[in-house]
């Protein structure tokens, strides 16, 4: 069969193009124009699905969903979790100047605490009075072996003293007549003493200056966000809440990891609503301004509605969850997304001012936008995508959910965008539609001198070769964690309670780690080896390190042996020559005759459940606190630390974990995978640059703008002095989809008016409107409580203002180079 040759045209450049994209074109719009009301109402079913599945989506704000399931550290957590009890913890802190007051709410919120169901609260912690009594009962175990032998020796010496001077015929020669070696028999009674004083006593957890007491709620769930979790958080804010009001002078705040969880998770939420909010407040506002048709951006809105909805709905069934680097994409797919339909509405608003009407104008508009905007959309897919390529959960489910919402934005601008255009154009085109001013203003600023122009951007983005080299070389990324945190008043009160419970309770294990162990009895080898572990500096590589073991005393053996020394001592009958008073401290001194060694098992609930796992076991898990050279908000450290523990050589079996580990492996991550998302992301663009707009004048153009619009972004950030993190790394292979996108659209429509200034006053107004509304998807995470949100942003809005300044001075002055006729006033 004869082979079909494709009608062959010539652009303004005169480079070879195809005008098969028409005849489709007028069949597609034909087609959409005829079933318009069928495709509007199949969009609507279809927004209707998309939202009630998208809504469903979880935030899951842990740093460890950012990680991909293969990391070590998450593997390991996984393994942990399966035999470690979740647990969370809420404290209820009263605070007031009055002791009185202060102790009557604290004992009448214990009192309300205790009613909750056991499906909230597994434990309530108010005193030590479980451990004290449990002291008491075993004292005698819990005695050193070093003074119980210094007290046998000094009994035995005390009961030798006794028997002589039992003997009628003994002379004392020694002036002395104090006692020999009491002071080492008073320290034992000393200790049994205090611990019968401390018996009575509960030991509430009040601070030294009496002013702050505090309730400790247990829970059996780890995450604030939880329904459990959320139930606990509730119940202890009314009762805080309802025992300030009944008495006024005293403060009740209500903290703990469940707490601060929760408020960081509803800070991100928060963040998500107001930034999408936002962003489609002032991108509606900047569309009528723009059009000055209700009903063209109503159509607009509507494509983009159902393209975001369906993205959405996308990410809930292929990736299941949001997170961190996620969460606030509906602004950016809003903001980002709207592009191809401004461009498409502009166009088809051109169409119908020509006097064009019905599948005519749309099938102008289609075929006039649809090389322009295909590549704009399909390099912005593919910066999204090229974060797809690597491990980095975190980018990688950001990439699909972009790369997803610019191709939906894109299909919906072609089908849907279109049906709903032409349901509104009999209204429209009643109206009297001239050119954008804003545009004619565009095109008056391009410079007519083309070589120096080019010259000073040029010298521009050579500098910012230079700069972006030095930042490189000095380190750009972020090593200060605090400042990506999460930060509102919320949370600043949760955290200044927390403070006080650190006062009251002492310090927890910050950035602890957790070490599982496959037998029992390889922990107490195992803690002796952690403490005596150095940092590379010399300093003790942990600051803390606890154990089961630290709970069950050591050497029962010889403890029991020496006890029962003591026992035959104390049952000597030289102990009658004694005076009543110090036969009687002696004999307060006796073991009992049943005692027995101390097991695991015997440890009540209350004290062992930090060592006991799921299953019963006890003994086997190891908890250790970072040493006084590690900063745990301090990313540098974190690395350097999880080296150095996991060089350390560990039992067969052992599993480790910790949040430490988790933000090490999230910081290798991002400096090994963020390269390589910027590489896919340059490979990508050049690739839908040649398929769609070859490498002929106008490819060679977008190429050149985006290349130069990149690099003036990555210098910019140097000047400013932005440091690259776990989430606004994701900005720079955006920046290389946007630095195409903008292009892209000038210079085909540059290619085929053959007039730059002709381009950029009609198309260059679309492109600019395109950008406000991106930035505003961007700025509006500026509001965002959270400091990595904040910083994408702004990396991102950096982007979008060097990408957009090279499209609109870069495109038309080289276009210049090529055709002289190119800078030629634009037509009025």
């Amino acid at each position: 069969m004869a082979a079909r040759h494709l009608p062959v045209t010539r652009d303004r450049y005169g480079d070879a193009m195809t005008t098969a994209a028409a005849p489709f074109a007028t069949r597609w719009a034909t087609w959409l124009v005829r079933r318009r009301r069928a495709i509007t109402l199949a969009s609507l079913v279809l927004a209707a699905l998309a939202i009630r599945i998208a809504i469903t989506l979880p935030v899951k704000a842990d740093f460890a969903h950012l990680l991909p399931p293969s990391a070590p550290s998450v593997r390991d957590l996984d393994v942990i979790a399966q035999r470690v009890r979740a647990t969370g913890a809420v404290y209820l802190v009263v605070r007031s100047e009055d002791p009185i007051a202060r102790a009557r709410v604290a004992h009448a919120l214990r009192d309300r605490a205790a009613a909750l169901p056991s499906n909230l609260v597994t434990a309530i912690v108010f005193d030590e009075r479980e451990l004290r009594r449990f002291a008491w009962d075993h004292r005698w175990l819990y005695a050193s072996v070093d003074e119980l032998r210094q007290a046998r020796d000094a009994l035995d010496r005390k009961l030798a003293d006794a028997r002589l001077r039992a003997n009628p015929l003994y002379v004392d020669l020694d002036d002395d007549d104090a006692a020999p070696d009491d002071h080492a028999i008073d320290d034992l009674g000393a200790r049994l003493r205090d611990a019968e004083a401390r018996k009575d006593d509960p030991g509430e957890l009040v601070s030294k200056d009496g002013r702050v007491q505090i309730i400790g709620l247990r829970a059996p769930t780890s995450s604030g966000e939880s329904p459990t979790g959320r139930a606990l958080i509730e119940a202890a804010t009314t009762f805080a809440a309802e025992a300030h009001a009944a008495e006024p002078s005293v403060e009740v705040g209500v903290t703990g990891d469940l707490v601060v969880g929760a408020r960081e998770h509803d800070s991100i939420l928060a963040g998500v609503y107001l930034a999408t909010a936002l962003t489609s407040v002032l991108v509606l506002i900047a569309l009528g301004l723009y059009y000055r048709s209700a009903r063209t951006v109503a159509a607009l809105s509507w494509s983009l509605a159902v393209a975001t909805a369906v993205a959405f709905a996308i990410a809930r069934a292929t990736i299941g969850e949001l997170n961190l680097a996620t969460a606030f994409l509906s602004s950016i797919v809003v903001g980002n997304g709207i592009n191809v339909g401004i461009v498409v509405a502009a166009r088809w608003l051109e169409e119908l001012a020509a006097g064009r009407r019905g599948a005519d104008a749309i099938a102008r508009t289609l075929a006039g936008t649809f090389a322009g905007t295909l590549a704009a959309s399909l390099a912005a897919a593919v910066a999204y995508g090229s974060l797809i390529v690597t491990d980095f959960r975190g980018f990688r489910h950001f990439g699909v959910i972009g790369g997803v919402g610019m191709i939906a934005c894109w299909l919906a601008a072609y089908s849907v965008l279109p049906a709903a255009l032409a349901l509104v154009e009999s209204a429209v085109a009643r109206r009297r539609h001239r050119e954008p001013a804003f545009g004619r203003v565009l095109a008056r600023l391009v410079p007519r001198r083309v070589a120096p122009a080019l010259i000073v951007v040029g010298l521009a983005t050579g500098a910012a070769l230079v700069a972006t080299q030095d930042w490189i070389a000095r380190g750009p990324f972020e090593t200060d964690l605090r400042r990506l945190r999460a930060d509102n008043a919320d949370l600043a009160d949760t955290k200044r309670w927390m403070r006080e419970v650190d006062l009251t309770a002492g310090k927890g294990f910050d950035g602890g780690v957790l070490i599982a162990l496959a037998h029992r009895e390889d922990a107490a080898p195992l803690v002796a080896r952690l403490r005596a572990a150095r940092a590379r500096d010399g300093r003790p590589l942990f600051g803390r390190v606890r154990a089961l073991d630290d709970l069950v005393p050591a050497d029962q053996p010889a403890r029991l042996a020496l006890l029962a020394e003591l026992r035959t001592q104390l049952d000597d009958p030289a102990l009658a020559t004694l005076d009543d008073e110090a036969r009687a401290r002696l004999l307060a001194l006796r073991p009992p005759d049943d005692l027995l060694p101390l097991t695991d098992a015997d440890l009540p609930a209350a004290i062992a459940w930090p060592f006991t796992e799921t299953s019963g076991a006890r003994g086997q898990l190891v908890i250790a606190a970072p040493g006084p050279g590690v900063d745990p908000w301090h990313a540098d450290d974190l690395v350097r630390f999880s080296d150095d523990v996991r060089a350390l050589e560990l039992p067969r079996g052992a599993v480790i974990g910790g949040a430490a580990f988790v933000m090490a492996d999230l910081l290798i991550a991002i400096e090994r995978d963020g390269p390589r998302a910027t590489l896919a992301a340059l490979l990508g663009a050049v690739l839908v640059v040649a398929l769609v707009l070859g490498f002929r004048r106008a490819g060679l153009i977008t190429l050149f703008a985006g290349a130069s619009g990149t690099l003036l972004m990555l210098g910019g950030a140097a000047a400013l002095g932005l440091h690259v993190n776990f989430l606004n790394f994701a900005a720079l292979p955006i920046t290389i989809g946007i630095g195409i996108d903008y292009a892209a659209n000038l210079a085909a429509r540059a290619g085929a008016e053959g007039d730059a200034r002709r381009a950029v006053a009609t198309t260059g107004g679309a492109v600019v409107l395109c950008s406000y509304t991106t930035i505003v998807g961007y700025g509006a995470l500026l509001v965002s409580d959270s400091g990595a949100i904040r910083s994408f942003g702004q990396a991102a809005i950096l982007g979008e203002i060097t990408c957009l300044t090279t499209a609109l001075l870069l495109v038309p002055l080289l276009a210049a180079r090529t055709n002289r006729a190119a800078l030629q006033p634009a037509a009025r």
